[in-house]
């Protein structure tokens, strides 16, 4: 049969890009995917995909599996498969094979997933009390705290790594890019009349697509964001809509912890790969496709695979122009994008005592760049003095055991850290900026769900206060919610952003998913506090896109080129 064959870590950009995602007809899709890699229109050639490892990385978009079985793909087989990629293929239908993967029994899960046709067919098979699912028999072991957390959602005393358990679910977080095909996807397999199974334990948030309108007309996107308001007020859940045109309440993944809905010990579930943030808090969170949240929004229960634990232990003294993105980009450098691929990362060691919750949750969002479905972060005084400024809701802290098993363990001393730059395609592309050659820029953007936080801001600021952008440089700043803008203005960070020559944007997602102002044109470099720089992530395909913290991307901004140090 035809084959498109494929290398590593192709990811669902370059599956689908970004800016299609406003469109769910699947026939679209299918006609838009590899557009960047094959041409539009061209997947339709081919009835078979072979790939390298990490197949599917990136965003828990279902849109990529859904163009690649739309246009007529029958297998994809590939060395490995990013695990959300691996969980959406399986509860649509489209065929896998792992290249040299023993073949094994599968999951009592698996095994009725594939008989039922589907998750959701499943899914009502249960709510119908048609199926029972065996309990887990695994025997008394010591547990990570991922393990823990997945095995009280589950109800079971043990779990371990591989097998596959239905979670119950605390909280669902939806956004305004998928929340309308999961409402339509979910009314149409359990009914017009459907009613959420908890309507407090739902999250709504526009702010992916809320801004497309000012770099392109694209009608879908209100669309999008119309279809989930609409849900929302028919189901009576929590809805952050837009607080003026354009304008976000704030980014899901900021929001969220800020607005009191992220405690210890909850198992978290968000149609955005980036959902692996809420860990910081010392929770399971980790991003679901459409399909497994039509399925949550039913029976409130996610179906995964254990996770095995990979363990990160970070020591020294972080030199203090360094920050959690450094700190993120050297790990990258080190572990790859697929050095954790379908494991949890946990933390620890004296260094993450040093970071503050907001350099925490950058940790935390970016362990998906390496794989990861979940960063974790202990509980400790840092998070208790957050918890008691954001929320009055009872929680409490589960600890893993002292003995329990890691399937490999990191130490690194960051005491001479560097400042770290991710160059394209690739945010695993790491080195430290003084050994960059120069690279002159024409962008740089300060904002997203990683680098638009409080602390972010305040690093920017330092640098640029008494300096002023190079002139060939255009710099956008992206407060990512309401609160942080207000504290942003009261601190003087937005004047002194405005005096330096950079531009303050709307709350939102925009540029970092190619989807507002900031984005990168033809040919363009740029050097972003994002955390992904996939090929047309943030813009046109051919330009190249730098990743960076906010302290060097403010630098970067006033050099002219990438740099780490004003002089």
């Amino acid at each position: 049969m035809p084959t498109l064959h494929l290398g590593d870590d192709i990811n669902t950009d370059d599956i689908i890009p970004a800016q299609r995602g406003t469109n769910a007809d699947p026939a679209y899709l299918a006609h838009y995917a590899f557009e960047h890699l094959i041409g539009a229109g061209q997947l339709s050639n081919y009835r078979v995909i072979e790939a390298g490892n990490n197949f599917g990385c990136g965003s828990s978009r279902e849109f990529a599996p859904i163009a690649i079985k739309a246009a007529g793909i029958e297998l994809v087989r590939a060395k490995s498969f990013a695990e959300i990629f691996y969980r959406n293929s399986l509860n649509i239908g489209l065929p896998l094979e792992q290249i040299g993967e023993a073949k094994t029994a599968s999951s009592p899960v698996v095994t009725a997933l594939l008989a039922a046709g589907g998750l959701l067919p499943l899914t009502q098979k249960r709510l119908n009390q048609q199926l029972q699912l065996p309990p887990s028999q695994t025997a008394a072991r010591p547990m990570t705290l991922a393990e823990k957390l997945l095995a009280r959602a589950s109800g079971n005393r043990y779990v371990r790594p591989g097998e596959v358990v239905f979670a119950r679910v605390d909280l669902a977080m939806s956004h305004d890019a998928i929340a309308g095909p999961v409402a339509q996807l979910f009314h149409r397999q359990f009914g017009l009349k459907a009613r959420l199974w908890d309507t407090d334990r739902v999250v709504l948030v526009a702010d992916h697509f809320i801004q497309i309108s000012e770099i392109r007309p694209d009608s879908g996107a209100e669309q999008m964001r119309q279809q989930m308001v609409e849900f929302a007020q028919e189901q009576g859940c929590h809805l952050f809509d837009i607080v003026s045109p354009g304008e976000a309440a704030g980014i899901c993944h900021v929001l969220l912890p800020e607005r009191g809905f992220i405690r210890p010990g909850m198992v978290i579930a968000g149609t955005d790969s980036h959902s692996c943030t809420y860990g910081a808090l010392g929770c399971f969170s980790t991003g679901v496709g459409t399909t497994d949240m039509a399925s949550i929004f039913a029976a409130g229960e996610l179906w995964i695979r254990v996770p095995e634990t990979l363990r990160i232990e970070l020591s020294g003294t972080l030199p203090p122009e360094l920050s959690a993105k450094d700190i993120m980009l050297f790990i990258l450098g080190e572990l790859g994008c697929d050095g954790a691929t379908g494991k949890v990362i946990e933390f620890g060691g004296s260094v993450i005592a040093q970071l503050n919750m907001d350099e925490r949750m950058t940790l935390s969002n970016m362990t998906v760049e390496c794989g990861a479905v979940c960063g974790l972060m202990p509980v400790d005084a840092v998070t208790r003095a957050y918890l008691e400024s954001r929320t009055k809701a009872d929680w409490s802290a589960i600890v893993g055991d002292p003995d329990a098993e890691y399937v490999q363990t990191y130490s690194f001393d960051l005491s001479e850290l560097k400042p770290q730059v991710a160059c394209p395609p690739k945010p695993d592309q790491v080195m430290q900026i003084a050994d960059l050659k120069e690279v002159p820029i024409t962008r740089a953007f300060i904002g997203s769900c990683t680098g638009g936080k409080l602390s972010d801001l305040a690093q920017a600021a330092a640098v640029l206060k008494g300096q002023r952008v190079a002139p060939e440089v255009s710099l956008f700043v992206v407060p990512a919610s309401q609160e942080i803008r207000q504290q942003a203005e009261s601190l003087g960070y937005l004047d002194t952003f405005s005096t330096a020559g950079g531009q303050v944007l709307k709350s939102g997602c925009g540029a970092c998913i190619n989807a507002g102002q900031g984005v990168l044109g033809k040919a363009e470099v740029g050097i972003y506090a994002t955390n992904r720089n996939f090929k047309g992530r943030s813009g046109d395909p051919s330009a190249q896109n730098y990743l960076a913290s906010p302290r060097s991307v403010a630098i970067s901004a006033v050099r002219g080129k990438i740099a780490d140090r004003l002089v």
